[in-house]
């Protein structure tokens, strides 16, 4: 309701829709990560002796850190009539095309092993072990490979699931959260694009060694999905 000069006026809100909406926020520190070599690159890691599946549900799960994709427009600027008046027009939406995902490092290396080899594949390296293919000529050049059908290295979808869980206590939020909505990015042809330095150094034990992997991709594809389907 707005008053006679236009002014928005100050309306009576009970205090437990006050609650329900202030106290029904997300949390940061609540999703999952999922993606799934393709094949090529599967095989590639299996003739170098271990298994890419398992590997990759352990790894997904050590995904410690990351971001949720963004976008933006490409504008062009536009001088109007009136002076000192210029418009940005937006042309062409654009996505970052890139994302970090930061992984915790186990005992074994899998972490390293799994995502060096699939940057060696790209590069075109073969499938021996990675000393030997420098063997004979530590200058050698290799080939890359194609980033498309059936020998390529993109995967077909990396997703990153959003979801929350009710710490609140407050019976409207935990009815809400009960439903368990959840907002789920899809990003297309993505690959490791870079394998981050890890930092070593002496003294106490007290942090995890970490990985920290940067993914390209082409696109982002955003909806809204309910865990209990996905669960099904």
């Amino acid at each position: 309701m707005a008053s006679r000069g236009g002014e928005p006026e100050p309306k009576p809100i009970k205090t437990s829709l006050i609650k329900s909406r202030i106290l029904n926020v997300a949390t940061p520190n609540n999703y999952v990560v999922n993606f799934t070599p393709p094949q090529a690159v599967k095989t590639f890691m299996e003739k170098r002796g271990f298994d890419p599946d398992l590997m990759r549900e352990d790894i997904e799960l050590r995904c410690v850190i990351t971001t949720t994709p963004g976008t933006s427009f490409l504008t062009h600027s536009v001088s109007a009539d009136y002076h000192g008046v210029v418009e940005e027009i937006p042309y062409r939406r654009a996505y970052e095309n890139e994302i970090g995902m930061t992984f915790i490092v186990d005992n074994n290396y899998d972490t390293v092993a799994f995502f060096e080899a699939w940057v060696d594949y790209m590069s075109g390296v073969g499938p021996v072990k990675p000393r030997d293919a420098y063997k004979n000529n530590p200058y050698v050049n290799y080939r890359m490979n194609y980033y498309g059908g059936k020998n390529g290295y993109k995967c077909d979808k990396l997703f990153i699931t959003k979801f929350e869980r009710d710490n609140t206590g407050f019976e409207p939020i935990k009815e809400s959260r009960d439903n368990k909505k959840s907002m789920t990015y899809t990003l297309i042809n993505a690959y490791p694009k870079q394998i981050n330095s890890m930092d070593l150094a002496y003294g106490p034990a007290e942090e995890y060694l970490r990985l920290a992997v940067t993914f390209g991709y082409s696109r982002y594809v955003r909806e809204r999905t309910v865990l209990k389907d996905q669960e099904e």
